[in-house]
């Protein structure tokens, strides 16, 4: 019986075995890990250049903008400033203040 229990061994451990290359429950799990980081890295690389696209056409558009401005306020520059209307009225004083 005890050859029998060891042959019965042997044929189990050898089945299990057959693919000694395979790869183990925490090998597959860092393959996946290691997939995982490639794929985000791939992301992060792409989201920065577009951002880095975006900021130069904001920064772009920023010099416009202040350009258009800086010429109309040159434009406007010549022209007196129109004086108010009516002057604000005065603070009335407190009951504290009395």
């Amino acid at each position: 019986m005890s050859k029998s229990l060891l042959f019965a061994t042997l044929l189990l451990a050898a089945a299990c075995h057959r693919d000694r290359d395979a790869a183990g429950p925490l090998e597959r799990a860092g393959k996946g890990v290691d997939t995982a980081a490639e794929k985000t890295g791939t992301a992060l690389q792409g989201a920065a250049e577009k951002t880095g696209d975006a900021v130069t056409r904001a920064t772009k558009a920023t010099g416009r903008a202040f350009e258009r401005a800086g010429s109309k306020l040159q434009g406007k520059g010549s022209e007196p400033e129109p004086e108010p209307s009516r002057p604000a009225p005065a603070a009335k004083p407190s009951p504290a203040d009395e």
